[in-house]
C-alpha cells in the first residue's frame, strides 16, 4: 500500500562525527659525539670516541581513510591584474532512458544529451563575480506529435538556451572576515526556495532533481518553462561564524494585462526569502550542493517562502552530508506547498510534495547506493503521485566523471483510480568549471 501523506513532516536528525588524529612523536636527535683530548703526558695514541647511538627509529604514520573522490578537475582558467578572472567549463550528460505507459504497450527508449552546457564565469577586480551558462536540455529526444491512427514523431533538435545569467557584488569583499556576510545578486537566476531548488545541476546527489521542486516553473507566464528560474535582485550573506545564511529577493513573477483604463505590469514583484541553520560547515557559493562527497561537514536545516498577491509557496528542508567511517553519509528531505490563490496563477492549483533521497558513498570503491521517495498530493485535477526509486552511482572522478543507473515506480491516484509505470536511466556526467 503507498503511504499517503496528509501534513507536513519534521526531519529531526542529529549525527555526530569524531575522526581521530594521530600524533606522531619525533625521536629527539642523537647527542652530538664526544671528543677526547690527549693527557699531558707523553704521547700516546689518541683515544676514539665511540659512534654515537642510532637514533629509534620514527613510527610508521597511522593510515588515515582514503579520500572519498579524488580533487576537483582545474577549470580552466585565465587570470588578469587587480583581482580579475575569467573561468570556462562545460557540462554534457549523455543519457539512456526506458520508461512505459500505464495504458499503451511496450517501452519507449531513447538515447539523447539530457544537458548540454557551456558556463562561463569569472571575477571583476575582486568585487564583482559573474555567471553565465547556456543550455539545450533533452538534446535528441523523442517526443509523439501525431496521434495513434497518424503515429510521427520529432527529436529535439539543437538550439540555445540562456540558463542562468547574474551578476554578484561583494562589497566586503576586502574585508576577509566579513567578505560572505553581504552579497548582492542581480539578473537571471534562482530564486531562494527549499534546498534542492536551488541546487547545481552539476552537483546532484542521485540522477536529476527532484520531481516536484520546481512545479511553480511554468505558472509566471514566460514563453518556455525557465526551470524555476526568474529575473530580479536578492541579497544574501552568512552571518554568526557562517552558521545562519539569509536570501532575501524581488523578482518578475507574473506581470498584470493591460486593460482599457490600466497599462500591464503594474502589480507589485515576486518576493522571495529563506534562511538557513548550518550547525557544521556553511554552504558558501550561490548555487548548493546535492553532496560535497567528504569534502565538507554538512548538518543545515532551512526554511523558504515565496510570495506574490494570492500565491503563496513556503518549504522546509533538512540536509546531512558527512564523512562517516570508511565513506559518507548523505540525506535530505524537503517538504514544499504550493497555492496559486486561483487569481495571479489559476493553473497552479493548491498542492504539496514530500521528497527525499539517502545513501552512503563507499569511499575505496567509490560506490554510492541510493534510494529516493517522492510523494505529491493536491486538489482537484491534480492526481496524488508517488515515486519510489533508487539505484547506483559510481564517482571514479567525482562530480567530474560520474556513472549513474537508477529505477523508479510511479503510481497516480485520481479519483480513486491508480495508473502505473515503470522508468529506468542510465547517465554519464563530464564536468568540469
Amino acid at each position: 500500500m503507498i503511504l499517503r501523506f496528509r501534513s507536513p513532516i519534521a526531519l529531526l536528525f542529529g549525527l555526530l562525527v569524531s575522526v581521530p588524529n594521530a600524533f606522531a612523536e619525533e625521536a629527539p636527535p642523537p647527542a652530538e659525539p664526544g671528543t677526547t683530548s690527549p693527557p699531558e703526558v707523553a704521547p700516546v695514541a689518541p683515544v676514539v670516541a665511540p659512534a654515537p647511538a642510532m637514533p629509534e627509529p620514527m613510527p610508521a604514520p597511522e593510515v588515515t581513510a582514503p579520500a572519498a573522490v579524488p580533487p576537483a578537475a582545474k577549470p580552466l582558467r585565465v587570470d588578469g591584474p587587480d583581482g580579475t578572472n575569467i573561468r570556462l567549463g562545460l557540462l554534457l550528460q549523455p543519457q539512456f532512458e526506458a520508461v512505459n505507459s500505464p495504458t499503451l504497450g511496450g517501452y519507449s527508449q531513447n538515447l539523447y544529451l539530457r544537458r548540454t552546457r557551456i558556463l562561463l564565469g569569472g571575477t571583476l577586480l575582486g568585487k564583482v563575480d559573474f555567471f553565465v551558462d547556456t543550455d539545450y536540455p533533452n538534446l535528441f529526444h523523442t517526443t509523439n506529435s501525431g496521434t495513434a491512427a497518424a503515429p510521427e514523431y520529432q527529436k529535439a533538435t539543437p538550439g540555445m538556451n540562456i540558463q542562468d545569467a547574474f551578476v554578484t557584488y561583494k562589497p566586503l569583499a576586502g574585508m576577509k572576515a566579513y567578505a560572505d556576510m553581504f552579497k548582492i545578486d542581480v539578473g537571471y537566476m534562482l530564486p531562494a526556495m527549499a534546498h534542492n531548488a536551488v541546487q547545481g545541476a552539476t552537483t546532484l546527489y542521485s540522477l536529476d532533481y527532484f520531481s516536484y521542486s520546481f512545479q511553480h516553473s511554468g505558472s509566471f507566464s514566460s514563453t518556455s518553462s525557465p526551470v524555476g528560474r526568474d529575473v530580479g535582485v536578492q541579497v544574501r550573506g552568512l552571518v554568526i561564524d557562517g552558521h545562519l545564511e539569509y536570501r532575501l529577493g524581488l523578482f518578475q513573477g507574473l506581470r498584470d494585462n493591460r486593460t482599457g483604463t490600466d497599462m500591464e505590469a503594474r502589480n507589485f514583484f515576486r518576493a522571495t526569502g529563506r534562511l538557513q541553520i548550518n550547525l557544521l560547515d556553511p554552504e558558501t557559493g550561490f548555487f548548493y550542493q546535492g553532496t560535497y562527497l567528504g569534502t565538507k561537514k554538512i548538518l543545515s536545516i532551512g526554511v523558504s517562502g515565496d510570495l506574490q498577491d494570492k500565491y503563496k509557496y513556503f518549504a522546509a528542508d533538512g540536509i546531512v552530508d558527512l564523512p562517516l567511517g570508511p565513506g559518507v553519509v548523505t540525506g535530505q528531505v524537503n517538504f514544499a506547498h504550493w497555492n496559486g490563490g486561483g487569481f495571479l496563477i489559476p493553473n497552479l492549483v493548491k498542492q504539496s510534495a514530500l521528497m527525499g533521497e539517502a545513501g552512503y558513498l563507499i569511499a575505496d570503491i567509490r560506490l554510492n547506493p541510493i534510494v529516493r521517495i517522492e510523494h505529491r498530493w493536491g486538489s482537484g485535477a491534480v492526481p496524488d503521485e508517488t515515486k519510489l526509486g533508487g539505484g547506483l552511482a559510481f564517482w571514479p572522478n567525482g562530480h567530474n566523471v560520474n556513472l549513474k543507473a537508477f529505477y523508479a515506480r510511479v503510481k497516480d491516484t485520481l479519483n480513486g483510480a491508480s495508473t502505473n509505470y515503470n522508468q529506468l536511466n542510465l547517465q554519464m556526467q563530464v564536468y568540469f568549471f
